[in-house]
C-alpha cells in the first residue's frame, strides 16, 4: 500500500512538471539522456543544455528486481561553453524510496564530438553525495550520452 501511495505521488509530481514545463517555452524539456553508475542506471529528461543554467529529472533505471525506485532533479550552471563542449556545476537533490534523501554537487563535462551531429553529446560527471537518513558519504561518477531535440 506504501508503495502505491508513493508511486501515485510520483507520477502526480511528474506529470505537474511535465505541464509546468510545456506551459513555460523556457523550462521545456529539450534533451533526454541515459546516465549509468556503477549498478544503477538513470533515464533524464532536462532543459536546453546550451543555456546558462539548465536543469534535468532523473529517474532511477536498474535492471537489478530487488533495487528500490529514485528520482533525482539538478540544476546546473554552465561554467565554460565553446562548439563542442560544456563544462558544468550544479546541485542536486534526490529522493530514494527506501526513505534515504540524497543531497550532491555534480561537476561535469558535456562532449559533442561530431560536428555534423552537435545535438548528440557525451556526459562525463562526478558528483559527491551525501545520504541524509544514512548519514554517509559517497562519490558518484555518471557516463552517459545526450540527445537534444533543438
Amino acid at each position: 500500500m506504501i508503495f502505491l501511495k508513493r508511486l501515485l505521488i510520483l507520477v502526480v509530481f511528474s506529470t505537474f512538471i511535465c505541464f509546468q514545463a510545456e506551459a513555460q517555452s523556457k523550462l521545456r524539456p529539450t534533451h533526454v539522456g541515459i546516465h549509468h553508475s556503477g549498478l544503477v542506471g538513470q533515464v533524464a529528461i532536462g532543459t536546453d543544455l546550451n543555456q546558462k543554467y539548465f536543469g534535468d529529472l532523473r529517474f532511477q533505471a536498474t535492471d537489478i528486481l530487488e533495487t528500490n525506485f529514485g528520482i533525482e532533479g539538478a540544476v546546473h550552471r554552465n561554467l565554460f561553453q565553446d562548439d563542442w563542449f560544456n563544462f558544468h556545476v550544479g546541485f542536486m537533490a534526490g529522493y530514494y524510496f527506501y526513505d534515504s534523501i540524497r543531497l550532491g554537487i555534480p561537476v561535469g563535462f558535456s562532449i559533442m564530438p561530431f560536428e555534423n551531429h552537435r545535438r548528440f553529446a557525451f556526459l562525463l560527471e562526478a558528483s559527491p553525495n551525501v545520504f541524509l537518513s544514512n548519514e554517509y558519504f559517497n562519490l558518484r561518477s555518471n557516463i552517459g550520452i545526450r540527445y537534444s531535440f533543438r
